[in-house]
């Protein structure tokens, strides 16, 4: 796929096109699909509006003030036709009259995301001066081309925070999972009453902490090197255990957990093999140094383990 920058030199013209969410059921739309098709009421235009031109889809107010704005991207994918709108998103009861619609590909929405409002585009130094601020009444505007390079900008922004957000939101239902799995481990889990209460207390605590151990350590084990996303693909993604440098069991009273100095990631292995002695949990770096001199014993006595027939 082309870069967003290398797809915004293609295109000839940038535009605007807006719907209403008390007329039409736009966030719906724009969700469900990837291909979809914007009406054409200011004809004038016709002649201008070329396949490659990029287009972005404006939600307006309608009866939630405050809600209007930018909400996806995309690119004009065909010639304008004359056809009949998709009328199962429409609202208020719509004629099925045929009127030009516009072919867009969608290659970004944020229906579900912080969007480009609208009161922060009046508040822009230049982006203020865009048309749709001023006539709001139409469904198609003209994008100058200074004003399209810093939507352009803009856009790219809240798209980079966009998908920051969602990954750190799969990376949290990931943890999520992994917790159950362990937890689901103690008997204690399924039973009633006041244990199951401090694990359901725990879980949350944790939560906050793997996942925060995560962005900072990343998903390969501290030990070893081990990545359950190499081994074992799109099934191993995210997934790793994450190792308290001092054990849970040892504090004496609730104590406020430093993910960045306090927790390591590590593989399933190397987490039994540091938690083996509960009396004495040994250390990462010991850990280590016992893989090591194990590997550097192997090196010197290559045919040691080997079995004789």
């Amino acid at each position: 796929m082309l870069s967003e920058q290398s797809q915004s030199s293609k295109h000839q013209n940038s535009w605007i096109f807006q719907g209403n969410p008390d007329d039409f059921k736009i966030d719906q739309y724009i969700s469900e699909n990837i291909e979809i098709w914007w009406s054409l009421n200011q004809q004038h235009f016709l002649d201008q509006i070329s396949e490659g031109d990029l287009v972005y889809i404006w939600r307006s107010d309608g009866k939630k003030k405050g809600t209007g704005g930018i909400i996806a991207r995309g690119t004009i994918s065909g010639e304008p036709s004359l056809s009949i709108s998709p009328s199962k998103y429409w609202i208020k009861q719509h004629e099925d009259n045929e009127k030009f619609l516009i072919p867009i590909t969608l290659e970004h929405h944020l229906v579900n995301g912080h969007f480009i409002r609208r009161m922060e585009l009046k508040e822009h130094p230049q982006l203020n001066e865009l048309l749709i601020l001023r006539m709001a009444n139409n469904t198609n505007y003209l994008v100058k081309e200074e004003h399209a390079k810093l939507l352009h900008k803009l856009w790219e922004k809240y798209t980079k925070l966009h998908t920051k957000q969602m990954r750190r939101n799969d990376l949290k239902d990931t943890v999520r999972n992994d917790l159950e799995a362990d937890k689901a481990q103690f008997d204690s889990y399924y039973k009633d009453g006041e244990m199951k209460s401090y694990y359901g207390n725990r879980y949350e605590r944790k939560v906050k902490n793997r996942l925060r151990a995560i962005e900072i350590h990343g998903t390969t084990c501290a030990v070893c090197g081990f990545n359950f996303e190499e081994v074992y693909g799109e099934h191993g993604k995210d997934f790793i255990e994450i190792h308290h440098k001092n054990p849970l069991s040892t504090l004496e009273a609730a104590t406020e957990i430093d993910p960045r100095t306090d927790l390591v990631p590590v593989c399933s292995n190397c987490h039994r093999m540091l938690h083996r002695d509960r009396e004495h949990v040994i250390s990462v770096e010991e850990l280590k140094n016992i893989i090591k001199n194990r590997r550097d014993n192997n090196e010197r006595n290559p045919t040691k383990n080997l079995s004789v027939s």
